[in-house]
């Protein structure tokens, strides 16, 4: 009896291992949100280079066959005086794309969605950028401007703090949702092109960006609160309300945002890991490894959390799909921005085939995990073109 289930479980096995096989060869994987830029300014990181720690480097893109990334630029008000937000954008702006050049034969700047197809089926791997929070620009729509000109596609409208536009999940509640400002703000990123990210502001904000915007909207590293019930995460009418103007709400891969009782102990030990860290950086501060002290301060928290498994990670996705379809969810990791607090299965980029994979075994179709892992976010991005173009 034994050789006949052996052969009928290899029978079984074959056909999701061909799946797998035959998607694996053109599937584009887009991930919109990930952090890395600021160490190519601050630690003098290569991408070229396949290192041990943070998440992201060009060879571990390829061994997870990663073709596509909106790297996020940003300066958190809380760290940085209101005068160096601007400065500490564009230099940050500035170091990834000297990164992407001096990697030209592995990777180039993309600024539409037909550059990010053509750029991956060249091989390489395409580069895009973000703004993470409104602040940024200094509230000024010409500075906007001029970012969307240096290839900037997407704006997340507020970060940890309010700001002039929106409030902020995790800041106070000054316009209960958009200002006028902020809905002025969204109307010309619709003009010139540029995609509204509800990530970070408040549930009523999201509410308020998706009825003025008439391009659709993303939430580009947010998770799913009915799971995991945080204030960084999204409920399911937020949540129905980007997919029904045609958004795409992009999961985060922070422990702590998939599972409430990571979040929990994250939280609740923060004050003293950054405690921690800002006393390092301060005793050694033209110290190269200082850098090193820092990842071991964010390791030895971390491994005071629950641990978290990428299968809870594909039950945020999986979430998300039930409730609006498998046309409105896509991948936001965060990674390089979540301090290595990765759930095991996905600790870097060369990991995404555990979703590929994960989404095989849980019965989604080839068409959906190809939305899924990266081409919603392509059809955003052309339909944000698509309505500036229009007069």
């Amino acid at each position: 009896m034994r050789p006949f289930l052996l052969l009928l479980l290899a029978a079984c096995l074959l056909p999701a291992q061909d799946r797998y096989a035959r998607l694996m060869r053109d599937l584009l994987i887009f991930d919109a949100h990930i952090d890395t830029p600021r160490y190519f300014l601050d630690e003098g990181y290569k991408l070229a280079d396949e290192h041990r720690y943070y998440e992201l480097d060009l060879p571990r893109m390829k061994k997870g066959h990663l073709g596509a990334v909106f790297f996020g630029i940003y300066a958190q008000p809380q760290d940085y005086p209101p005068q160096l937000w601007l400065p500490r954008a564009l230099e940050v702006l500035d170091a990834l794309q000297r990164e992407v050049a001096a990697n030209r034969n592995r990777m180039e700047f993309a600024v539409t969605a037909a550059d990010v197809e053509r750029i991956h089926a060249s091989g390489r791997r395409a580069a895009l950028a973000s703004l993470e929070g409104g602040h940024l620009i200094a509230d000024s729509f010409g500075v906007l401007r001029q970012f969307h000109k240096l290839g900037v596609r997407y704006m997340t409208l507020a970060h940890f703090a309010t700001n002039a536009f929106a409030d902020s999940m995790t800041g106070d509640t000054v316009h209960n949702g958009l200002s006028p400002r902020g809905r002025e703000l969204v109307r010309e990123m619709n003009r010139i092109g540029m995609i509204a990210d509800v990530s970070h502001i408040s549930d009523k904000a999201v509410l308020d960006t998706v009825a003025a915007s008439r391009a659709p909207v993303i939430a580009s590293h947010s998770s799913v609160k009915a799971i995991a019930p945080i204030v960084r995460n999204m409920p399911d009418e937020v949540i129905r309300a980007i997919a029904a103007k045609g958004g795409v709400i992009c999961i985060n891969f922070h422990a702590g945002y998939l599972d409430e009782a990571a979040y929990n102990v994250y939280i609740a030990n923060r004050p003293a890991r950054d405690r921690e860290i800002k006393e390092v950086l301060a005793q050694h501060p033209n110290d190269p490894a200082r850098w090193e002290r820092v990842r071991a301060i964010q390791k030895k928290y971390f491994a005071k959390m629950p641990k978290t498994d990428h299968r809870l990670l594909l039950r945020h996705v999986d979430h998300v799909a039930k409730l609006v379809g498998a046309g409105h969810v896509g991948l936001g990791s965060d990674f390089d921005g979540v301090s290595g607090m990765v759930p095991t299965g996905m600790e870097d980029v060369s990991q995404y085939p555990n979703l590929v994979k994960g989404l095989i075994e849980m019965g989604y179709s080839d068409a959906d995990i190809r939305k899924i892992m990266g081409l919603n976010l392509v059809r955003v991005m052309r339909a944000a073109e698509e309505v500036a173009a229009r007069p």
